[in-house]
């Protein structure tokens, strides 16, 4: 019968033989976790790399798009008149504006009624709000106030944009406001009506007023209207865009200001130093992966492209044809981009069609040249997504072989178990014998001394 505790017959520490004989049949598995473990460094390694690419890719785009190193600002003279903006489309100018009047909301009253008043109340009584080319139909044919035809008004299937108000003023009755979502002449708020409703029910009249408080002389005075170098023009808001190609002005009062526009080379210049801080960053990163382990021969790679793309000619784009003709070299003992903002600047200035072709040309420019490098480590099934499934293979591969060892590794133990269960049953046993048989010596010693006594 085998022992239940191992070694309690013999003293045989049969526990601790099986463990230390265990710790060297597990080494097998001790080096699978440390391959799995540095397929796992691996696979984090490229998904650090792909990132820290990608981010530079990001910041490439910009150099990619030839409307930054065509940027142009706008200021005007005196803001407290308005605000301007240009794009890339706008031409180096100055124009002389004066802002005579402001767009407005068109806002509409009534008289003034007692909030227990009631409007409408026959069939067919109605009225309908209209702005544009949108229209929403009140039914009056049962009686409202006009507390009640202001919630009416402020529902959410009313699609005209005119909110409805109530006014409260010293007498105690109320005026009904209907104000436009929009401003200008033709978004004026219209009202038509049916029934025994008309247009006396509720004498609705324009309340907007100009600067000096002085009521309108008519809905067309709702549209802004200025002067651009003598050339008038109204228009129905306060942003006007398309009055100067690529000028956008924001009229914010009555009064003259002079609008300049020059060349923006701050869009540009933020551009390269947004690629040249990625750039530099995944510099720092490709150190750092290189100094954990991770495979060598990829970090060279891309180490060796980077600088190729760099150090490449680019022919027939204008006058440059190296990065560092327009201020950007390469520090010899770091590897990383150095930038000088003013060379750059300069270039900018004296041929920026030159700049703008080296970074932007669509085939043959720097940008197009170094997305095209990147996309190969990066884009789906490139060289980081290959060493990424190759890794997650091998880790399923090494999950199988752990499986199957951890068995055989189960299956040894348990041997172990039964022959050294067995042996210790057996040296158990054999210590009863002798003990037996030392017992029975030490009894026929006794009896040999009695016999001679």
């Amino acid at each position: 019968m085998p022992i239940s505790s191992p070694g309690l017959g013999s003293g045989l520490d049969v526990t601790g033989i099986v463990s230390q004989l265990m710790a060297v049949e597990q080494q097998p598995l001790v080096r699978l976790n440390e391959k799995e473990a540095q397929a796992q460094a691996e696979i984090s390694a490229y998904g650090s790399l792909k990132g820290g690419m990608s981010a530079l890719q990001s910041a490439l785009a910009s150099l990619k798009d030839a409307d930054n190193f065509q940027s142009t600002k706008a200021t005007a003279s005196d803001a407290d008149i308005l605000t301007a903006s240009s794009d890339e489309n706008a031409v180096k100018s100055s124009y002389s504006v004066t802002v005579n009047r402001l767009a407005q909301q068109h806002k509409i009253g009534s008289d003034e009624f007692s909030s227990a008043a009631t409007f409408g109340g026959a069939s067919g009584d109605e009225l309908t709000v209209t702005v544009g080319t949108e229209s929403f139909t009140l039914d009056l044919s049962t009686a409202l106030t006009l507390s009640e035809i202001q919630s009416a008004i402020n529902v959410d299937t009313n699609e005209t944009g005119v909110t409805a108000g109530l006014i409260t003023g010293d007498s105690g009755n109320q005026t009904l406001v209907f104000t436009s979502s929009a401003s200008g002449y033709d978004n004026r708020v219209q009202l038509s009506f049916g029934g025994a409703v008309n247009a006396s029910t509720f004498n609705f009249s324009m309340l907007n007023r100009d600067e000096s408080n002085v009521l309108l002389a008519s809905e067309a005075e709702l549209d802004a209207s200025l002067t651009i170098d003598g050339v008038s023009a109204t228009r129905s808001g306060n942003t006007i865009s398309d009055v100067v190609t690529g000028l956008t002005l924001n009229l914010k009062s009555t009064g003259s200001s002079t609008v300049s526009i020059s060349s923006d080379p701050s869009v540009a210049k933020n551009a390269m130093d947004a690629f040249v801080k990625a750039f530099n960053t995944l510099k720092d990163q490709l150190t750092s992966l290189s100094a954990s382990g991770a495979s060598g021969s990829v970090l060279r790679n891309v180490d060796s492209q980077l600088r190729g793309v760099l150090n490449t000619s680019l022919v027939g784009l204008g006058s440059y044809s190296y990065i560092s003709e327009l201020g950007i070299t390469t520090n010899a003992d770091t590897g990383k981009m150095e930038f000088n903002s003013e060379m750059f600047n300069t270039a900018l200035a004296d041929n920026p069609n030159s700049v703008m072709n080296f970074f932007a040309d669509d085939d043959e420019g720097f940008g197009a040249r170094f997305d095209l490098m990147i996309e190969g480590f990066i884009s789906s099934g490139g060289t980081l997504d290959t060493m990424i499934q190759s890794g997650n293979t091998r880790i399923n591969d090494y999950e199988r072989s752990r499986d199957s060892l951890e068995r055989r590794l189960e299956n040894i133990e348990a041997r172990y178990l039964r022959q050294f269960g067995a042996l210790d049953t057996l040296m158990a046993s054999l210590t009863t014998t002798s003990d037996y048989l030392a017992s029975q010596l030490d009894i026929l010693a006794n009896l040999a001394t009695g016999n001679n006594n």
